[in-house]
Parts: structure tokens; C-alpha cells; sequence
């Protein structure tokens, strides 16, 4: 796995990791995404904002080491794993299954079926109340936002297949 380290981000001595945000990147579904979203997290240039890992349809790159806080989903930063996906919010259920995405969903369910195993994550799906309510699990950067009000993203968006991709960290 390469490991392009983001930009911005906060260290810390330690911290406890219980929830997996999944997020869209909000850029074109091509081989060099996740290359190059984590390119720009590390740029001069970037924003205020970084995440854990990118994915797209052959690669995963790391930004930000696990025990490290990402700012991705505020809310849920300083608990979260934060896993970026190429493409959109707005693509339906049946695009987030195409050739490309369903690649890069299977390259992201063993990353965080990995990662539910390594931190004792349970692979279920959060919903916002959950969230408010500290439970542990997956969960998407919109239902973050739902819970805490504290940005406005509502990726990866509704026809994200959250049932199928938390059945298959399982």
C-alpha cells in the first residue's frame, strides 16, 4: 500500500478508534484517483481537510496513519477511520455497482473488514441516532453530519449500497 501522508491532520498520543466513515471523493471513477485526491491532500494547495485512506477501482493509498486524526467528518474525527471512495453522492445504487465501483467497494471492504478486526469494530451500520448515542460500527459521512451539525456533506450519498457493503465486511 502506498502512503502519501495529507497535509493536514492532527498527531496524537493515542487515541480509541471505533467508527469507519466512508465517504465519496467527489472526483472522476479512473484508475489514478486515489493517487491523486491523496496528491492533493499533501499539496501546497490543500484544504483543510485530509482522510485515512483513498480508493478507487486498484488501488488504496494511506494519507494519514491510523492513530493520527484525520479531518474529515467533524463529529467523528476524533474516533474515525476515514475511508474516501472515488466518484459521487449523486450516483444511484446501480452505479455504485458498475465494474469500476464494485472494484473498488471489494478493495474496500477488506480494508475495513481489516480494520474492524484490528480495532474491535462491529460491522453494522450507524445511523445518526446511533452516532449521538456513542455506539460502534460504520457509517457514512452524511449520517455524520445528520448527528452532529457540524458540516454539511451528505456523501456518499443515498444510493450508497450500505447494506450490501456492511454485509460484506462481515
Amino acid at each position: 500500500m502506498q502512503f502519501i501522508q495529507a497535509r493536514n491532520y492532527s498527531r496524537v498520543a493515542s487515541r480509541r478508534i471505533d467508527v469507519i466513515v466512508v465517504h465519496s471523493m467527489e472526483a472522476p471513477e479512473k484508475p489514478s484517483t486515489a493517487e491523486n485526491v491523496a496528491r492533493w491532500f499533501a499539496g501546497p494547495t490543500a484544504p483543510k481537510a485530509s482522510a485515512h485512506y483513498c480508493i478507487d477501482n486498484d488501488s488504496i493509498v494511506q494519507c494519514v496513519q491510523d492513530h493520527d486524526v484525520a479531518w474529515a467528518a467533524p463529529g467523528a474525527n476524533h474516533n474515525g477511520l476515514q475511508l474516501e471512495h472515488a466518484g459521487y453522492a449523486r450516483q444511484t445504487r446501480a452505479e455504485w455497482f458498475d465494474a469500476y465501483s464494485r472494484a473498488m467497494l471489494n478493495l474496500s471492504v477488506g480494508l475495513a473488514a481489516d480494520k474492524c478486526r484490528a480495532y474491535g469494530i462491529p460491522a453494522v451500520w450507524l445511523s445518526p441516532a446511533d452516532l449521538i448515542a456513542g455506539k460502534h460500527g460504520i457509517t457514512s459521512h452524511a449520517n455524520v453530519t445528520a448527528a452532529f451539525h457540524r458540516s454539511t456533506h451528505t456523501d456518499p450519498g443515498k444510493g450508497f449500497p450500505s447494506d450490501w457493503y456492511v454485509a460484506e465486511v462481515r
